[in-house]
């Protein structure tokens, strides 16, 4: 646990730094967080973004990891899923393709 702290503390001391090195400008970062421009500063300063704040801001600061962590998730959900029974055959899922290309024609 005290290994999570310490990285946590560590994005947050370095946030000021990935964000000058991201290729958004701040304007793009503040209308994602929804914030005014003084806040987002404040808040900066302070180190004190709420944690659905530093979800968007890792989302946009590390869309590597944020990819990664999507399709880990994804990849769980569908094992649990299988071994729960809850599958579609090859054939039905074609069948439904097929229909939406159809239908989006």
């Amino acid at each position: 646990m005290l290994d999570i702290v310490l990285e946590y503390k560590s994005l947050l001391e370095n946030l000021h730094q990935y964000i000058e090195d991201s290729k958004y400008k701040k304007e793009h970062i503040i209308n994602e967080l929804g914030i005014s421009r003084a806040t987002f500063y404040n808040k900066l300063k302070k180190r004190s973004f709420s944690i659905p704040e530093m979800i968007t801001l890792s989302s946009l600061l590390f869309p590597e990891d944020t990819k990664a962590f999507e399709i880990k998730n994804a990849l769980e959900r569908s094992r649990k899923d299988s071994d729960a029974g809850r599958v579609l055959e090859h054939e039905s899922v074609i069948a439904v393709a097929r229909k939406k290309i159809l239908e989006s024609k």
